[in-house]
């Protein structure tokens, strides 16, 4: 009854919203954030969804790159799903905050012996890398010190480890995750290290006179799907790390739509995705203050899981969860009379 009656009303409110013009975005194949055809990948869903929410229909075309630039230059497309910032960017486009950050972890295959720690750990490796793909300074940096396999995409770095080409991919997390699961992808072990972070945003173009409105809707349609766990289920993980805009304040919000007793525990061992660097920077401190953590559950804000725990199952749940850090056992809870 109470999931339906959140349901009723997220309608209600989702037919109050006024219909604006459809919007029109553009992007490169990037498997999962951009896929061609008719399926929607990551980044397509997480724009066009909190865009829906303010009204706003969303379509997204795959085409090159390059023709994706120009065209978000003179107008003839509203906008980019998935973008990274640039100063020369920035003169045809209006960015929004950053939605994701692209974190760039190593892939080994399961058998290595290979230890990467930092990224210095890379010199005098075989690394797989994206070719054009903006690693960032450091990588960038260091590629002197490790002998460089070009590969075309993510897949084909990674398919470097496989067949033993390469000692180590660098590709980015949610990718790791989507193709790690996959059966020809079974020897390869993702390390749990971020060498390097990419912030990706949302952008308009100049050209669209209504290019500052129409980022200020998906800004606050966006923060409605982190509040309510609909960026988790998007993104596939169980409970999501963001900040809300509040520096050093840190919500741990859980998937929507999953029970607890499903979930594995909110801990530092890699069960949280933290939405932006600073949020993982916060997640890789043993010591933090559980003060400074709250739980979204459900759209609804709790200071800690054990009081969410007790206000969806009652005080008498046995699901204990002592703090931030620590494992919750819900095994005997349906097992009560």
């Amino acid at each position: 009854m109470k999931k339906l009656t959140l349901i009723l009303i997220a309608l209600s409110l989702a037919t109050a919203v006024e219909a604006k013009d459809p919007l029109l975005l553009s992007n490169d194949s990037w498997p999962p954030f951009i896929l061609e055809g008719s399926e929607q990948g990551t980044a397509e869903k997480l724009v066009c969804q909190a865009l829906s929410l303010q009204g706003w229909p969303c379509q997204v075309e795959v085409k090159d790159w390059e023709i994706v630039l120009q065209e978000a230059r003179i107008g003839s497309i509203d906008g980019i799903a998935a973008a990274w910032r640039n100063p020369d960017r920035e003169q045809y486009l209006v960015f929004s905050e950053p939605y994701l950050s692209n974190r760039i972890i190593p892939v080994v295959h399961s058998r290595s012996n290979v230890t990467i720690t930092r990224a210095s750990d890379l010199a005098g490796l075989r690394v797989a890398l994206v070719t054009d793909y903006a690693y960032g300074g450091t990588i960038e940096g260091l590629k002197a010190s490790f002998t460089l396999v070009e590969a075309r995409n993510s897949l084909d770095a990674l398919k470097a480890v496989t067949s033993g080409k390469a000692d180590a991919a660098l590709v980015d997390e949610l990718v790791a995750r989507d193709k790690l699961e996959t059966p020809v992808m079974e020897n390869l072990t993702m390390i749990n290290m971020v060498l390097a972070f990419r912030d990706l945003h949302f952008a308009v173009s100049r050209q669209n006179p209504l290019a500052e409105e129409i980022i200020g809707d998906f800004q606050r349609g966006y923060k409605q799907m982190l509040s309510d766990g609909t960026v988790n289920e998007i993104l596939n993980v169980d409970w999501l790390a963001t900040d809300f805009g509040q520096s050093g304040k840190l919500n741990v919000v859980m998937r929507s739509g999953v029970s607890l007793d499903d979930l594995a525990a909110p801990s530092n061992d890699g069960e949280v995705f933290a939405l932006e660097a600073s949020e993982y920077d916060l997640l890789q401190q043993r010591d933090m203050d559980p003060n400074r953590v709250n739980y979204q559950v459900d759209g609804k804000s709790y200071s800690n899981l054990q009081s969410a725990l007790d206000d969806v199952f009652g005080k008498d749940t046995p699901c204990k969860h002592k703090n931030y850090t620590s494992q919750f056992d819900c095994t005997d809870l349906f097992k009560k009379k």
